[in-house]
């Protein structure tokens, strides 16, 4: 990317009420956000906020939460196959992007490693937060690059007046998975009750052309080569599908809350069982005849869960939750929430049938917060987290030693009015004690600081500039691992000495929502430019030697800047047609560069740029959108570039009653070139694009 094309949308991101630049249509709504203690709408809130949730989140929905938010600003899937997909905001993922389930850490092992999925079901999402960006203080330092908070309302907060509930069944071509999902909840008196359910099963995923790609060679020339192959890479080189790629997973749920005039207090409990396969190609302990000579057709054989000798995770969690609320009649103390959760999580990688190495990690988490309202302009929230992790990793491919790591995390919030300027300020003291099994406890005491200035033109419209001081710790598998990981077909060693991360991050950006005005003012419009800087930037660096085989990747500090923009606009045309322009980029750098390699931070997102054209009308609506996402030539040290894609897709649904009930038709086209596409952001790109051309089809009842 030139500097040129930087500069370009960075000034676009700045100039977007003049070139109807904005946000998504339908995809933030006027509700309250958690991610915010001080119960304001994501409108209101200074941090670039997004919130997925009603028909825009049962569009996106998918089995990964990365491809899910893929189409949100400044938001990337890191895949690793059909069965794992990571958001990656800005460039930052893994351990600078915390995933939460209703505030809480999820507590899985999707940190640890591009291979392990998210223990979230997003098909059974309500609503979904993103905020962008390190100002999420309130989450400690595993969020300075962002939060993604999944709000399921599995702990009910009020009674309903009836029974409610929703059942909804969906077919994707694309992988042939089928999907149903169901939600009741009710109550009567002061209790209320919730349960959920959700089923899914696919198959190997489909692609246009082959699986893995050979760099130098022209793909339309590569089958032409395949006999100057090695016998490992033509046995796992699929044509039409990525192998090994078939998923089955199932999770239900159950709550219950006693409601009382001035709060609530309630618990969940949560089962989630998720056995999926790693894509064939990077594992050289397979059988070579697996899959040989067989098409596509032949392949659905092997469809079910261990039929053919290659490596899948077998994952299974159980979480408990606690959620209390307490609304105050004073004047100064306005709520105190408390949050307390404990999950159960393992996973064992298989070796066709025989199970290898086993992941465990046991967690308790609680989160106490109270607000208040000083009465000369001054509202604020005080917090209290508190978090023991024990970890595990046993079995002869165990590349992390186990480990126990506790923190405690102390801040408050400020904020203020005066007249149509508004100031945020945040603060943070963090201890993060982390004591392995066969090495020297390690400890860091982090600070974190953040402050940002609204300026309002009118009731509806904003500008902001924010700074915030962040810092991260290393965690165990950055300080400790040392051992091979076949599933990324690499060796990682980690470094006891690694100091801290310290970010600097300064943001710009303009909003404007009106859907209450006409024309020109019922655009709504988002737009930000950011600059981060991070000293000690915590990464796996490719040594250049050899262990076992593989290539050694040693974690290492080194300061990095990131810097980039997103803007988007969605504006009503006549009728019931709306436009929306959008695109976003970041860029990132390491400040030094070390001879012979490159300064570019690896498998950052490309360029995207993109149009979509849709209506909405009384009973039925639909969308086209494109995007267009620009080469990506800044790979990294010994990473190869990806090519630019155009990604078109076509979603339509139909609103209905039957038997009194509410019910939805829903359909969407994805991929509707059949473009080969390889994301940059994926440690697998090479041997697992996306999907190809696909239609999804289901039907949704609500009652």
């Amino acid at each position: 990317m030139t500097k040129f094309n930087t500069l370009a949308l960075a000034i676009a991101s700045l100039a977007a009420p003049a070139i109807y630049a904005a946000e998504t249509h339908s995809t933030l709504e006027e509700v309250n956000v958690t991610v915010s203690p001080l119960d304001k709408p994501a409108d209101a809130v200074a941090a670039p906020v997004t919130v997925l949730s009603g028909d825009a989140l049962r569009k996106s929905a998918a089995a990964t939460l990365g491809q899910t938010l893929q189409d949100q600003p400044g938001v990337a899937n890191a895949s690793f196959g059909s069965g794992v997909g990571l958001p990656v905001i800005r460039g930052q993922s893994a351990n600078r992007v915390k995933i939460l389930s209703d505030n809480l850490d999820v507590s899985d092992a999707s940190s640890t490693s591009s291979d392990h999925a998210a223990s979230i079901e997003p098909l059974l999402a309500e609503r979904i937060e993103i905020l962008r960006g390190p100002a999420a203080l309130r989450y400690g330092s595993g969020a300075v690059g962002g939060v993604v908070n999944i709000i399921d309302g599995r702990i009910p907060s009020a009674v309903p007046e009836a029974v409610e509930g929703a059942v909804e069944l969906r077919h994707n071509s694309a992988d042939r998975q089928d999907a149903s999902v169901f939600r009741l909840t009710g109550g009567a008196g002061q209790l209320a009750w919730y349960v959920d359910g959700v089923y899914r099963e696919n198959g190997d995923t489909e692609i246009p052309g082959l699986a893995i790609i050979e760099h130098g060679e022209e793909h339309d020339d590569h089958e032409e080569h395949a006999g100057e192959e090695s016998e490992h890479e033509e046995a796992f080189n699929t044509d039409g599908y990525v192998g090994n790629t078939n998923a089955r997973a199932h999770s239900y749920s159950g709550g219950a809350s006693w409601i009382t005039d001035s709060g609530f207090i309630g618990v969940s409990v949560n089962r989630l069982e998720n056995n999926y396969g790693i894509p064939l190609g990077t594992h050289e302990h397979h059988h070579e005849e697996a899959h040989a000579g067989e098409d596509h057709d032949e392949h659905e054989e092997h469809a079910e869960v261990g039929a053919i000798d290659a490596v899948r995770i077998d994952m299974a969690q159980t979480r408990y939750d606690l959620k209390g609320e307490h609304r105050f009649d004073g004047d100064y103390w306005d709520k105190l929430s408390l949050r307390i959760g404990y999950n159960d999580y393992e996973h064992v990688e298989l070796d066709g049938d025989v199970a290898g190495t086993r992941f465990t990690n046991e967690a308790w988490e609680s989160r106490i917060e109270i607000t208040h309202d000083a009465g000369n302009g001054w509202r604020g929230a005080y917090g209290l987290q508190l978090t023991d992790k024990d970890f595990a990793a046993v079995g002869d491919e165990a590349f992390i030693q186990p480990s126990r790591t506790r923190s405690a995390g102390f801040f408050t919030m400020k904020e203020r009015e005066w007249g149509d300027w508004h100031l945020d300020l945040g603060a943070r003291l963090e201890r993060v004690d982390i004591d392995p099994e066969m090495a020297n406890e390690r400890d860091f005491n982090l600070v974190g600081a953040s402050a940002t200035l609204q300026y309002f033109l009118a009731e509806h419209q904003h500008v902001s500039l924010g700074a915030t001081h962040s810092e991260r710790a290393p965690v165990a598998e950055e300080l400790f691992a040392d051992g091979a990981h076949l599933a990324e077909s690499r060796y990682l060693l980690g470094n006891n000495e690694l100091d801290k991360e310290s970010g600097v991050n300064l943001e710009l950006g303009y909003h404007h929502h009106n859907e209450a005005a006409s024309g020109w003012h019922a655009a709504r419009i988002e737009a930000s430019v950011f600059y981060n800087q991070i000293g000690g930037y915590i990464y796996a660096q490719n040594t250049g030697g050899e262990e076992e085989g593989l290539p050694i990747y040693a974690y290492a500090n080194r300061d990095a800047t990131f810097y980039g923009a997103e803007a988007s606009v969605t504006f009503p045309l006549r009728g019931s047609y709306y436009v929306t322009l959008f695109g976003d980029m970041v860029r990132a750098r390491f400040d030094e560069a070390i001879t012979g390699e490159s300064s570019d931070v690896p498998r950052m997102p490309p360029l995207r740029m993109g149009l979509a054209l849709g209506a909405e009308y009384d009973q039925w609506g639909w969308e086209w959108r494109t995007v267009q996402a620009a080469d990506q030539d800044r790979a990294g040290a010994d990473e190869e570039p990806t090519d630019g894609y155009t990604r078109m897709d076509l979603s339509a649904e139909y609103n209905f009653t039957i038997g009194g009930s509410d019910a939805v038709l829903f359909a969407s086209a994805r991929n509707l070139l059949d473009e080969e596409i390889r994301n940059a952001t994926s440690l697998l790109r090479d041997y697992a694009p996306a999907p190809g051309r696909s239609i999804e089809a289901g039907v949704r009842f609500i009652f």
